[in-house]
């Protein structure tokens, strides 16, 4: 007998040492007097012979009579055991990691991959908040460290004589036992008591086919026996159904079932008296060879093959499938996925390897879209705990080498090698169809991970572009998205060469100005700790029209581009921060920019401090402040209107009149007063509110000061003297509120279940004052320089109508209409920067005044139709300045309207839109807007697309027609591509 190991010569093999469950078994732990409570926010159940099995996930909380023990995941074995006081509950627990709240301050359990033993006389009970009367799928890793667990623990037992314990045991993971030279032994003998010794297989190492513990039973109409010396075949025809079941400790793959037309079972010499049985152990079959429409179906890993021919070798552990297709499921991204092959191998538990390989998400023999290889290795990556110790989905993982994408049975790209998973595919996206000035489009989007055969990291994704356009020529571009805690970051760079004519957003057409252009844009956002954050950003292009002829959409909405680095302290209530802001380029690339200041500010740098809402006097005071020192320039755009792709009479001269295409900007009457020279400012600003009630009556008394100083041997305006600017303002705020419940109002076809009627009158009275008129100087700043004089009187009322909706059991309140009307009358001498008059009830300072009246109204009719309007009437100009009206419909979940007109007066702007979305099936969805101007009596713009969902990608066919470019574009582009 071999030292160390007396009793490893007589260990009984009991089903327990397989892991998987408890029979056989009696745990060393005297019973507790009391009941196992077991409570978790969800649970799967299943049974494995007389042994209940639970896996619990949330908030668990286990107790076996008087002792107790938590985690976020558990794997029990529950077992009855008969004794002569009655029955005993047996329990075995598996935690990965006890969080048990004693266990922080040392008094209670803690550790990681804990096995917990336990018995007890009394009720077993459950909680859960779901409930799941199954095993679940995708937690393999988890469950198989669990069962090795107890295999290892009930080995040690079996090996030694246990002492008897009173209350349940933790038992710590202990390493593997190794052998070591003794003495007088020998290797022969010493690798016979280490294979007697019941151990936990390695998934990688072990065979998945050959199960210690294997059963393989089969059926068929037909079973002939041939025997040998050397071999016995059983011969099967007619309805064949052949079923593995592996049971030991290597069980990863669960129950297989092949069934064919015709199958040869290749066994082992000797006695067929088991065979006769139609059931016999893994050990006495060497293959199993099925032809006939074969299909393999696995249990556990959900997946299918199907195969005209295929061959299960249990010697080598592998099995040959020729012309096979399977199906297996990603469940990590819920993506199914087919891989047909003309020769597919399942290496291991876990692991394919295919020839001639084509993948794909649809199950459609020839898919839609697909990617071919000539080899392929499929992985499925078993799910369990992740490194920070959350649960994860099981999920598919492709190796594949010389691949090609193919649209149908036809390549159109390669690249030599992918690694990722199903969701990885190289091709992002496609858009292709034709422009007016761009000719046939077809623009593509890559994933470079994919494309270079690498791992995604964690929160960084890259991808390159590839576009064509036959009347201009062709771009590459190259994104870089960041998105980890604490640091998000986006890298834009595209280049390309460009010819021919173009149009700009403002539909003027003229030349290509340069042949190579490019974007450059660079965002960054570190949080440093919690309380500092520092943010950088980035643009630069080769051109004056790159936005507003290749970008649009970012011409029109995005905000201001710039080249900055920003670092900000934010405290508990102030802050403290930096700026430093340049441009690189001398032009702009923003049409709201240029609509409205029609420059940049540059500061190197400026420094803020700012403190908000100090309370004095019991909180009635509320006092906040903020104070700037600021070296400041106006970028001025440099050029024509025309080189800056912008149409005459977007500026004027000093007399008011527009200025033509070929004047140069800088010539605007706005840009006057304004040097190129850099000015240093430092500001202050002080801001109080006085907040009282009187009878239900809300009193605020506010106001406001500003100083700002400038230090420079002249001023901006050469007629003006003074270098000191003194601004302030104050008023009071009143408002109130009454309402009135009248329960007897009853209306099916208002929609109205009782009304509650909310009123609530308010007005302001401000005024401001100044040094110096704020119309004559430079807004380099707006929240410093754009202020205003005068004073103004604002009174208004709004009402609102609340009811119930939705019936018993689920009623809910809602606004049914809601309607505000308010008025303003300003002084003579209030300042006019802008056109439009508007109100900023939070700092009337920046309002722009005038003497107008302000109503909006909402009325939810019902929960599918709502009518919203809003309207600005200036006494001024003796009529409506800017209004508009709309009708939303939902007629059904799958069918919606909208109706909008707007109006505005300068410019005599007549606007009408309409909207329909139709979902006409689960495959097709129609969406139209047209625009319609009735100024002009034409339409404005209409766009109009057709999705066509396919089981691979979303197929989007759009025409778009835009008045203003003068331009039509008509394509096609795919979304969500999946293989």
């Amino acid at each position: 007998m071999l030292p160390g190991h007396t009793c490893a010569e007589n260990i009984n093999p009991i089903p327990a040492m397989a892991g998987d469950r408890l029979g056989g078994l009696v745990l060393p732990v005297e019973p507790r007097d009391g009941p196992i409570q077991i409570n978790a926010m969800r649970a799967w159940t299943w049974s494995v012979e007389e042994t209940k099995r639970l896996m619990l996930s949330g908030d668990i909380e286990i107790h076996i009579a008087d002792f107790s023990f938590e985690g976020e995941t558990a794997v029990v074995w529950l077992d009855r055991i008969p004794s002569e006081d009655g029955l005993i509950n047996q329990i075995v627990v598996f935690l990965p990691e006890v969080t048990s709240r004693t266990s922080q301050a040392g008094t209670g359990p803690q550790g990681r991959n804990l096995l917990i033993t336990g018995s007890s006389r009394g009720d077993v009970g459950l909680n859960t908040s779901v409930f799941t009367p199954y095993r679940p799928t995708g937690q393999d890793a988890l469950l198989d460290l669990a069962q090795k667990r107890l295999a290892a623990y009930v080995g040690r037992l079996q090996k030694t004589r246990p002492v008897l314990d009173n209350i349940p045991q933790l038992i710590d993971p202990t390493p593997a036992e190794q052998w070591a030279p003794t003495l007088g032994g020998s290797v022969e003998v010493a690798a016979a008591a280490a294979n007697a010794l019941p151990r936990a297989l390695n998934q990688e190492d072990s065979g998945w086919l050959r199960s210690p513990q294997g059963i393989v039973a089969f059926s068929a109409d037909e079973l002939n026996f041939e025997t040998e010396d050397d071999e016995n075949v059983l011969l099967a025809d007619g309805s064949v159904v052949v079923s593995y079941r592996p049971t030991g400790v290597a069980d990863t793959t669960g129950a297989l079932r092949l069934s064919s037309e015709r199958a040869v079972v290749f066994l082992e010499p000797g006695s067929i008296r088991d065979t006769a049985a139609s059931q016999m152990s893994v050990d006495s079959i060497r293959g199993v060879y099925l032809e006939g429409n074969v299909i393999a179906e696995a249990d556990r890993d959900d997946y299918m093959v199907r195969a005209p021919r295929m061959y299960y070798d249990f010697k080598t552990d592998e099995a040959v499938m020729v012309d096979a297709v399977m199906r297996t499921y990603d469940r990590e991204t819920n993506s199914p996925v087919f891989a047909r092959a003309s020769e597919l191998r399942q290496v291991s538990a876990n692991r394919w390897t295919g020839k001639d390989v084509n993948v794909s998400a649809s199950a459609f023999f020839q898919p839609t879209l697909s990617i071919g290889s000539r080899a392929v290795t499929i992985d499925r990556v078993p799910g369990g705990l992740n490194e920070e110790g959350a649960m994860v989905e099981s999920s598919i993982l492709v190796d594949a080498q010389d691949n090609t994408l193919r649209a149908g049975d036809m390549p159109f790209f390669y690249w030599p090698r992918f690694r990722g998973g199903v969701d990885n595919i190289p091709l992002r996206g496609v858009r292709t169809g034709f422009g007016d000035y761009e000719g046939v489009m077809v623009e593509t989007t890559w994933d470079v991970y994919s494309l270079l055969g690498i791992k995604r990291p964690e929160g960084i994704d890259m991808t390159i572009d590839a576009d064509g356009f036959s009347k201009r020529g062709g771009g590459l571009g190259y994104d870089l998205v960041i998105d980890q805690l604490g640091h998000q970051a986006q890298l834009d760079l595209y280049g390309m060469y460009d010819s021919g004519q173009q149009v700009t957003d403002t539909g003027i057409v003229q030349d290509v100005p340069k042949e190579i252009r490019y974007a450059t844009l660079w965002e960054n956002t570190l949080q440093l700790d919690p309380d500092w954050t520092i943010q950088t950003q980035a643009a630069w292009f080769s051109d004056s029209t790159f936005v507003t002829a290749w970008r649009p959409d970012d011409y029109r909405n995005r905000r201001e581009y710039e080249t900055s680095v920003y670092l900000n302290w934010q405290g508990e209530n102030d802050s403290l921060s930096a700026l430093g802001k340049y441009n690189l380029n001398d032009f702009l690339s923003n049409s709201w920019l240029t609509a409205s200041l029609g420059y940049q500010t540059e500061k190197l740098p400026e420094v803020i401090y700012q403190r908000y809402g100090d309370s004095y006097f019991g909180d009635r005071l509320s006092h906040s402040w903020d104070f700037r020192l600021s070296r400041l320039r106006a970028s001025i755009p440099s050029g024509t209107l025309e080189d800056n792709g912008l149409r005459a009479g977007t500026y004027t001269d000093q007399n008011g009149q527009p200025l033509p295409s070929w004047a140069l900007i800088e010539d605007a009457a706005q840009f006057q007063y304004m040097r190129r020279s850099w000015v240093n400012r430092v500001s202050s600003r002080q801001e109080l509110a006085y907040p009282m009630k009187f009878d239900g009556f809300n009193v605020t008394p506010f106001g406001m000061a500003q100083g700002i100083g400038y230090f420079e041997e002249e001023t901006t305006n050469p007629d003006d003297t003074d270098q000191f600017r003194i601004y302030g303002s104050g008023g009071v705020k009143l408002d109130t509120q009454f309402q009135r419940v009248m329960n007897d109002v009853q209306s099916d076809f208002f929609g109205l279940h009782r009304l509650r009627h909310i009123i609530e009158p308010y007005a302001v009275l401000w005024y401001g004052a100044a040094n110096y008129d704020p119309i004559d100087f430079p807004n380099y700043d707006p929240e410093v320089d754009n202020l205003n004089k005068g004073g103004a009187v604002r009174a208004g009322m709004t009402h609102t109508f609340q009811t119930h909706r939705g019936g018993p059991g689920r009623w809910h309140s809602v606004n049914w209409l809601t309607l505000d009307t308010n008025v303003v009358f300003s002084t003579g001498d209030r300042t006019e920067r802008y056109p439009y008059t508007q109100w900023f009830d939070w700092q009337p300072a920046y309002s722009q005044l005038g003497n107008f009246f302000n109503g909006s109204a909402e009325w939810q009719l019902s929960d599918s139709l709502a009518l919203l309007s809003t309207g600005t009437v200036d006494f001024d100009l003796g009529g409506f300045s800017r209004g508009s009206v709309g009708v939303e419909v939902n007629h059904t979940p799958q069918f919606s309207t909208f109706v909008e007109y707007r109006y505005v007066q300068a410019g005599e702007s007549k606007i009408l839109s309409l909207g329909a979305n139709y979902q006409i099936s689960d495959t097709y969805v129609i969406a139209v807007l047209p625009q319609y101007d009735f100024s002009a009596d034409k339409f404005q713009s209409v766009r109009a697309d057709i999705t066509r969902a396919f089981p691979d990608f979303d197929l989007s066919i759009f025409v778009d027609y835009d008045q203003i470019r003068g331009e039509t574009r008509f394509g096609a582009s795919l979304g969500e591509v999946n293989f």
